[in-house]
């Protein structure tokens, strides 16, 4: 599993980038989900899930939520529904259903956003991407200078635990399918102990007859 999960942080992180999102302008069309709740039928093409046995968080304290690292918005290239498809919209689905897991998940643990907008203070920034850049050749439990990293994160924003999103690509391949990739862990940043370690891919199609214009993370349990 170790091998596995520094090839996939290896291949996933190599192109990782915290550049500007772009989103498309077009205007809605007329065949799109129109408020329909996402109804999804998914095909598992590869799930590996590690958590710590019987895990609890100590009641009050906070997890502190990043911005996902990097995200990847892919779609036909003429997509009269895809108008509301960007990695803005992919990260803010994501970040909503994220929330609500860890919520359900730990109802005494407040959940805080540590960048607010996603962007990284100046101050911060090449210390941000250098920790994280080292994912590409060191495995999350044995990256020290990561762990480090979360400690001095972590006593900075006054939160205990840390939840985070290393990469998240959707890929629209029609109207009523799409590809959704995503690795994200929960940390307890004071210890540097990784307590959930999630990867995913998998395929979505809507049993409506609405296009898959939002809902993207409605794939995750």
């Amino acid at each position: 599993m170790r091998l596995i999960k520094l090839t996939l942080i290896s291949l996933i992180l190599a192109s990782c980038s915290p550049g500007p999102h772009v989103g498309r302008e077009t205007p809605p069309c007329d065949d799109c989900r129109s408020g329909q709740a996402p109804d999804f039928e998914i095909k598992i093409n590869r799930v590996y899930n590690e958590t710590k046995e019987n895990l609890t968080l100590d009641s009050g304290f906070l997890i502190g939520v990043l911005p996902a690292l990097n995200v990847v918005a892919k779609s036909p290239e003429k997509c009269s529904y895809c108008h509301s498809f960007s990695e803005d919209a992919i990260e803010f689905d994501f970040a909503a259903k994220e929330d609500s897991i860890l919520a359900a998940k730990f109802p005494n643990n407040q959940r805080v956003l540590l960048f607010p907008g996603s962007r990284i203070p100046e101050k911060d920034s090449a210390e941000f991407w250098s920790a994280f850049a080292k994912l590409r050749e060191i495995p999350l439990t044995e990256n020290k200078e990561l762990k480090e990293f979360f400690k001095k994160l972590s006593l900075r924003h006054k939160t205990r635990y840390l939840a985070f999103a290393s990469y998240i690509e959707v890929t629209i391949k029609d109207k009523k399918t799409f590809d959704w990739e995503s690795e994200w862990s929960l940390w307890d940043a004071h210890k540097g102990e990784l307590l959930i370690w999630d990867y995913r891919n998998v395929t979505a199609k809507s049993k409506n007859s609405a296009p898959v214009d939002r809902g993207w993370a409605a794939v995750l349990q």
